[in-house]
């Protein structure tokens, strides 16, 4: 009801000239640097694809006023944090000379049980880790005590109480805390390349052929900014997660080299039907028309490219950095699951460690505090059968069992 509220009165509002969502260039550079107080973008490597996704906001997406509402918020706060990022590399030269040695990347489908698995190593506290404020606010404030800390989590922390209460599904799909571990998705988004929920066929279409090295060395500009602001060593390890790293696999090692990656598996049947339905909760209220279609037609291709571009690059990737987890083994023994991945990481799997993880899976507080996610191929239009000879390729190659049998 609040969405409709807003949409009702927001088209009220245009009917008679006024209050229009600008959603252009212009406007949202001029807003940032007005907010901020800054001027210089330093890197601005990003504005090419931020082109792109505008023009397919603009001519494609038909959103209504409270999609174009967010859509404006989000591209605002990340243009706003690469200024305060820039304000902070032109002052501290510095912390763009950290290193980041040998990150744990854990890497599978959406829905494969990666975001577990990165919360649980994240458990550990000789880990570094990405927390949900960090990734919508990544950059120091200057001026502000303590880079700003206490503002900038609170500002993501408000904003997550309200996507709760105006999407609970989404918040069911994917539970986010400000504290807790979260994909660094959130840092590619400030480059606009990170896949984009609004599901845009143009812009996805040429978000395939896109390179998307300097928005991964952007990533990695920020999580050394990250570590340097909480004084963290340059050589603790960081624990990293996204889906998307499947599709950018290749980009990943260029930036990555010496990462050690962990390949989760899951009944793709599972992971495609959930990731449409994910994509769906994300979607639905920024846009009037059905979209289910749209969504089930763009995701499963993309999930099937992802498959395809992540086989043929692990090709090249010496074996001694890669370890194939599977969704099924972390459910019947996790800690057997975790023993396998701290010797493929080189690193003793503590009984402090075990004792932090199990207390994590335990915290009632955890992931699973909003219930099961409910989701199936009918209300998709599409067909298990059809899905399943799509992915064969994927199952066969990792051996990936059917779920449930």
């Amino acid at each position: 009801m609040p969405v409709k509220h807003f949409n009702r009165r927001t088209r009220l509002k245009n009917f008679f000239g006024v209050g229009k969502i600008d959603l252009s260039e212009t406007a949202l550079l001029a807003a940032a640097r007005y907010e901020t107080g800054l001027e210089r973008f330093g890197d601005e490597s990003f504005l090419p694809a931020l082109r792109k996704l505008l023009a397919s906001l603009e001519n494609e997406s038909r959103l209504n006023p409270f999609g174009r509402a967010g859509a404006r918020a989000r591209i605002v706060r990340c243009l706003k944090n690469r200024l305060w990022a820039n304000a902070c590399f032109e002052a501290h030269p510095e912390i763009l000379q950290r290193k980041i040695i040998a990150p744990i990347i854990v890497v599978g489908p959406g829905r494969s049980g990666t975001t577990r698995m990165q919360r649980m190593l994240a458990a550990d506290v000789r880990l570094q880790h990405l927390k949900a404020w960090e990734g919508f606010n990544p950059a120091p404030r200057p001026g502000e005590p303590d880079f700003g800390k206490a503002v900038r989590r609170e500002e993501v922390k408000n904003f997550l109480d309200q996507a709760e209460q105006l999407n609970p599904g989404a918040a069911v799909a994917h539970p986010m805390d400000v504290d807790w571990a979260e994909e660094e998705i959130l840092l590619l988004h400030h480059s606009f390349a990170a896949i984009w929920s609004l599901c845009l066929r143009d812009h996805y279409d040429s978000f395939l052929a896109e390179d998307r090295t300097a928005a991964y060395r952007y990533m990695a500009d920020l999580m050394k900014l990250l570590s340097w602001s909480r004084g963290d060593a340059e050589d603790k390890r960081w624990v990293m997660k996204t889906p998307q790293y499947m599709l950018d696999l290749d980009v990943l090692m260029k930036v990555f080299p010496d990462a050690k990656l962990v390949f989760m598996h899951r009944d793709p049947l599972k992971t495609v039907a959930s990731t449409m339905s994910l994509m769906w909760h994300f979607l639905v209220q920024s846009i009037d028309r059905p979209c289910r279609a749209l969504i089930r037609d763009t995701w499963l291709h993309l999930c099937e490219q992802m498959a395809r571009r992540s086989m043929k690059v692990r090709e090249t990737i010496p074996a001694e950095q890669q370890l194939d987890v599977y969704y099924e083994e972390v459910n019947r023994d996790w800690r057997a699951a975790m023993r396998r991945i701290y010797d493929f990481a080189g690193l003793e799997l503590t009984a402090e460690a075990v004792q932090a993880i199990d207390a994590w899976m335990s915290n009632s507080e955890s992931e699973n505090r909003h219930g099961g996610h409910k989701y199936s191929y009918d209300e998709f239009g599409a067909d298990a059968k059809e899905v399943d000879q799509r992915m064969m390729f994927y199952r066969e190659r990792y051996a990936v069992p059917y779920e449930g049998k």
